[in-house]
């Protein structure tokens, strides 16, 4: 019951294996979090996460956090074995690792239309995130976006100097991100052409600074991603949730357009004039997306 896609401000990444840590880490507020059966969970410690995956993703989702998963890559049928461990109504989304093309997503897809049969779900319940990790990723990212219509979740992102897309690309990471300017809206441009809804951007930077991972933050919003890949630190969390919260000087001003957009929309057109200021019915969507992300979140009360 993956409720269908949403916006999500931040996803955190946790080892699958330790159930304590992870129900530890989930009070700090994130709207999603990514168990990782890859690269987190040491070899010897896959049985375990698979075994405990269940109960987990249960306590998560009674603590009101979105459950995402990452599985083992498809070489040597480990993530089939993922999946059969962890497919559930209450895993929203799973994440493919390493994805170079568009094959690997509907590879993994028929290995996931398997695991819902065997645990009596419709078949697209859960949805996918591809993972650009590497350069041919970045190269086939529209390809990769229109694989499936299970792909909710997708987007360029930063990492370390020791990780998959830095040493795929070759770049020195900064304090600022910028290294991976291009990447990001490459890959942006692609998910968003290919009708991905909520594209997740972020990852990590060569600074701890707070400052400095909100300018990163602000960066991708900018950009045009809905959500942020951010580490587990509290602080971490409250600030990109703070940078992908709608304000409430935001949420007024739409509220005040909203009748005049809609019934422009009723009345068949493009465009509208509130106070003198002529506003296309395209940017109608996005107000509909972030008065949806803001009514989950307790700033504005349910329509009657």
């Amino acid at each position: 019951m993956s409720d269908g896609p949403r916006a999500v401000r931040s996803l955190v990444f946790v080892p699958a294996h330790d159930g304590d840590r992870i129900l530890s880490i989930a009070t700090r507020g994130m709207d999603a979090m990514c168990l990782d059966l890859e690269d987190l969970t040491p070899l010897a410690q896959k049985e375990e996460a698979r075994a405990i995956f269940g109960d987990v993703a249960r306590r998560l989702v009674a603590m009101g956090v979105m459950v995402f998963a990452r599985t083992n890559g498809l070489a040597g049928g480990m993530a089939r074995d993922d999946l059969a461990a962890i497919v559930g109504p209450e895993v929203h989304c799973v994440s493919i690792p390493k994805t170079n093309g568009a094959g690997d997503v509907v590879a993994f897809c028929e290995l996931l239309d398997d695991a819902e049969r065997r645990a009596g779900l419709v078949s697209g319940t859960v949805l996918v995130r591809p993972i650009i990790e590497t350069a041919l990723g970045v190269h086939h990212a529209f390809e990769i976006a229109s694989a499936s219509p299970r792909v909710a979740y997708m987007g360029g992102v930063s990492g370390g100097w020791w990780g998959d897309i830095s040493s795929s690309l070759g770049y020195v990471p900064r304090a600022d991100g910028r290294e991976t300017f291009y990447l990001r809206s490459k890959v942006l441009v692609d998910v968003r052409a290919a009708g991905v809804p909520f594209p997740i951007g972020g990852g990590s930077i060569a600074s701890s600074d707070l400052d400095d991972l909100r300018a990163y933050a602000l960066e991708n919003k900018h950009l045009g991603y809905d959500g942020f890949h951010c580490s587990s630190s509290a602080d971490a969390i409250r600030v990109v949730n703070d940078v992908f919260t709608p304000s409430r000087e935001e949420i007024e001003g739409w509220l005040q357009l909203l009748p005049a957009l809609e019934q422009a929309e009723r009345d068949g057109v493009t465009a509208t004039e509130v106070d003198g200021t002529f506003l296309a019915l395209a940017g109608l969507q996005k107000v509909r997306c972030q008065l949806v992300l803001a009514r989950r979140l307790g700033l504005l009360d349910e329509p009657h």
